[in-house]
């Protein structure tokens, strides 16, 4: 540990991993994924809320059959997954430490979470606009760059370990 750093991902072994985030940030992250767990759960939120489209991707952009049917097909183990995944990361947001299968629970969960507010926030490949100090929108673009640099430091330590 190098002048005093410590990675917010550490593994301890190829199957353990302490991680270090200030308590609040824990709390942000619990408090995150039971606010899209609460719109999976409405259970017209799925096909009707707009927020929750990147969650549930179309097979195909022009042809509602080919959606519905693959739809039919994948819907429900999405939301399976999707819902298990949300809950895992809520439920283990304050360990201090965690196995990898739930280390990769959380690469859902969080993404899942990212995917959410990218939509409400219309991130486009133009990448972030230009906000004020003031602006409304600020702590959400706040939100979601720390959810994909968390996103990325998993992926990091999960790649470091294998």
């Amino acid at each position: 540990m190098a002048f005093g750093f410590k990675r917010t991902i550490q593994s301890k072994g190829p199957d353990r991993f302490i991680i270090n985030l200030r308590d609040d940030l824990r709390e942000v992250i619990a408090a995150v994924c039971d606010d899209v767990l609460a719109a999976l759960d409405d259970e017209n939120s799925p096909e009707r809320d707009p927020m929750l489209r990147r969650v549930f991707p179309v097979a195909h952009a022009s042809d509602e059959s080919v959606n519905e049917a693959y739809r039919d097909l994948v819907h429900s183990d999405l939301l399976r997954t999707r819902r298990e995944a949300l809950e895992r990361v809520s439920a283990t947001a304050r360990d201090t430490e965690l196995d990898r299968a739930t280390l990769e629970t959380w690469m859902v969960g969080l993404n899942t979470v990212r995917l959410v507010l990218g939509t409400r926030l219309d991130v486009s490949e133009d990448g972030f606009p230009q906000l004020e100090p003031d602006d409304p929108e600020l702590p959400a673009w706040a939100l979601y760059e720390f959810l994909g640099v968390l996103v990325g430091m998993v992926v990091d330590a999960l790649a470091r370990t294998v």
